[in-house]
């Protein structure tokens, strides 16, 4: 005989309402280089008292089902606010986020309006707030651009939320102009692990440092995860690793103190972090500039026609090598581009192939910057259109043995 399963009823959302059923879990933001916590975000749950919680998600839906969605976002805010003043009396440095769903329905003043008094009731400067706009719910830009442009005028601090998520449309970055850029937790889960992770969110933290952002990595859960974020530029970070929410009665005693010391930990290994990858990089750019030389040695005084002969030897002996060519003094390819052939490279054809003998490579910065002393020149990482792998070109002068004449070695590194 099976077991009988008894599901406990739901209170209803309108008997939520009545009672002001909703409470507020604050999860701290942290900053590891000023190695502190910078603000608190208000996560709101339903509960009726002796009740169980309500999820978030399963509290939003009841509203939708019942229509009254304004009434419980308005209820949510007002609890956060109340909350956290008691939070602000003790430290005047922290700052609330606050989720503003801007699909609520209410016109940009009205609601504007209605977290202006809010704060003000509560003795809460704006600008010790920061609103929270889902990058995924706007679709009347006009209006989203007047709640923004009121919001910032009484102080407000602007954050789009969810960037990165789904599809995202990174055009609403300009026309929003926020003070802080909230990066979606699915682009920094494994983001430790995951390439192409990695690069999103180094480009995110350079988009923020044109537009004058701070970018926060939303829903970091491990040490490596808040490594990596930060070391690609993140300024701030939340998640688990740092900080679970919790009630107000709680963010006041331990947990706060709890927080700040997780963060304090994280930022003294972090600098152990880097002083180890400054010194690696040292240690590479030594190397490099060793296989740079030997090389030279073989070719310095050689004819143009030794050259293949002499990269193809070469090349095989460095597995950190993609491929090896030679320019003329105006930036011409002498050489064919030589391949290392332990490294695979992406399909040749198309966009991707090797560039051939004869190419001109006079616009590429290893050729015209190389004027500049000691006459070694390093790039960037970019893609590599020889093999569609992200690599640096080492470029180098040396003059061919036959009639003295200048050329360029030009050796491409691949990056870790």
């Amino acid at each position: 005989m099976s077991a009988t399963v008894y599901l406990k009823r739901l209170p209803s959302i309108r008997d939520i309402l009545r009672t002001s059923g909703v409470v507020t879990h604050f999860q701290p933001i942290l900053s590891a280089r000023q190695k502190s916590i910078v603000g608190l975000e208000a996560l709101s749950r339903g509960q009726m008292p002796g009740e169980d919680i309500i999820s978030p998600t399963t509290l939003f839906r009841m509203a939708a089902e019942a229509g009254v969605t304004g009434g419980i976002e308005t209820l949510c805010r007002q609890r956060a606010v109340e909350n956290f003043s008691r939070l602000a009396a003790r430290s005047s440095d922290l700052t609330l986020f606050m989720n503003l769903h801007v699909a609520a329905e209410q016109t940009p003043f009205q609601l504007a309006h209605q977290v202006e008094q809010l704060v003000a009731s509560a003795h809460v400067p704006p600008g010790n707030v920061a609103i929270e706009i889902l990058e995924a719910e706007i679709e009347d830009m006009g209006q989203v651009r007047a709640l923004v442009n009121r919001l910032r005028s009484q102080g407000f601090l602007i954050v789009l939320d969810d960037v990165g998520a789904g599809f995202s449309n990174l055009d609403r970055v300009p026309l929003i102009k926020p003070d802080l850029l909230k990066v979606d937790r699915n682009l920094i889960t494994h983001v430790d692990t995951d390439y192409h992770k990695r690069g999103t969110l180094k480009s995110l933290v350079d988009l923020g440092r044109k537009i004058g952002a701070l970018v926060v990595a939303e829903g970091v859960e491990t040490e490596d995860e808040a490594m990596v974020a930060l070391e690609l530029g993140a300024d701030l970070l939340q998640g688990y690793f740092l900080g679970h929410p919790r009630p107000v009665t709680s963010m006041i005693g331990e947990e706060l103190t709890g927080a700040h010391e997780r963060v304090v930990a994280l930022a003294k290994k972090f600098r152990g972090r880097m002083v180890e990858k400054i010194n690696e990089r040292k240690l590479q750019h030594g190397r490099f500039g060793v296989i740079v030389a030997q090389i030279l040695n073989q070719l310095e005084g050689a004819r143009v026609e030794q050259f293949d002969d002499i990269l193809a030897a070469t090349v095989q002996r460095y597995r950190s090598i993609e491929c090896v060519y030679v320019l003329d003094h105006a930036g011409v390819q002498l050489t064919e581009t030589v391949g290392n052939p332990a490294i695979r490279w992406r399909a040749h054809g198309g966009i991707f192939r090797p560039a051939p003998k004869g190419a001109d490579h006079s616009l590429k910065e290893y050729y015209f910057l190389l004027d500049m002393e000691p006459h070694r020149y390093t790039t960037e990482p970019y893609v590599s259109l020889a093999s569609g792998g992200v690599s640096q070109t080492i470029s180098s002068y040396f003059r061919e043995g036959q009639h003295g004449k200048t050329c360029v070695l030009c050796v491409d590194v691949l990056c870790d």
